[in-house]
């Protein structure tokens, strides 16, 4: 019976250390994880405070029954930002757009124009422009 105690104590040992040794593993990679996730939380946090968009015009032509926008946009933050990552909404509903100049980068004090076309109704209408880090700036204008 002595014999018997002595392996049952070992093998509760083994298993008690294998348990603590994963989860060791398990818990060390999860706080990495999260270190990781934190590091990349402040990031965007430091993109989106140093990020910063003005509405420079709004300017429709054609009729109520179509009509093209164009808008103004200078990047008057400290962040340079990708041009072909802005999001426009008209009225709530997101266009599809160009812009001028082409070039990918937005550079601080930069001005971009953006152009919508195809667009309709008469009145006033509200324009949202909204950068890839989430920044925006409203402007709204009318169509007679």
């Amino acid at each position: 019976m002595g014999f018997e105690t002595t392996v049952v104590v070992a093998i509760f040992f083994l298993s008690a250390m294998i348990l603590g040794t994963t989860s060791y593993v398990v818990i060390s990679a999860s706080e990495d994880i999260v270190d990781d996730a934190s590091y990349e939380k402040n990031e965007m946090q430091i993109k989106r405070l140093q990020t910063d968009i003005l509405i420079d015009y709004s300017n429709p032509t054609g009729s109520s029954t179509s009509y093209d926008l164009t808008v103004s946009i200078s990047n008057t933050g400290s962040e340079t930002l990708r041009s072909d990552e802005l999001d426009i909404l008209i009225d709530g509903t997101i266009q599809s757009c160009t812009f001028l100049p082409t070039t990918i980068t937005w550079t601080p004090d930069e001005i971009k124009t953006l152009s919508v076309t195809g667009l309709s109704g008469a009145g006033s209408h509200r324009v949202k422009v909204v950068t890839e880090n989430g920044v925006s700036d409203y402007d709204t204008y009318t169509v007679s």
